[in-house]
């Protein structure tokens, strides 16, 4: 059974909130002002996920998800135990990104509208941009470099 696009998109919206909260605790434990940059970045990229989104809900005459659920504040939670530095700050953000590259390619696979679609390809694009640059500075091993 097909699933209604303003429920696809609210659980987007969730995804997109509990993301936001996740960098924060990332970004805190980061001691390199690049990696801190770029996670920044990517959180404001979340930020402007969660805008989109509920303007297409709202269009859509659904209400937007307004609210962190259990799940947001546990993955807000981990992040900030794990989170040490900046080589286990993006351990934690590659967890949460490879989460959300999952949750955005699953919902493509869903009925959605056409303005929707191309919504939601958009900021999955911006989800494998994000878990490529962190995949790519854990390879890289930048901390060691600023350092």
């Amino acid at each position: 059974m097909a699933r209604d696009v303003t429920e696809v998109l609210n659980d987007l919206i969730q995804l997109d909130r509990d993301a936001i909260a996740a960098y924060d605790q990332a970004i805190q434990a980061c001691e390199h002002a690049q990696t801190r940059e770029m996670l920044a970045r990517f959180r404001d990229d979340h930020g402007r996920h969660v805008v989109d989104l509920s303007a297409h809900v709202t269009s859509l005459g659904g209400a937007p998800a307004a609210s962190r659920d259990l799940k947001g504040k546990l993955i807000e939670g981990f992040t900030a135990i794990t989170s040490m530095g900046d080589h286990s700050a993006l351990l934690a953000m590659r967890g949460n990104e490879e989460l959300s590259n999952r949750q955005y390619e699953a919902a493509l696979n869903e009925a959605l509208t056409t303005e929707a679609r191309a919504i939601v390809e958009r900021n999955y694009a911006d989800e494998q941009r994000h878990l490529a640059w962190i995949k790519d500075a854990l390879s890289r091993k930048i901390w060691e470099q600023a350092a």
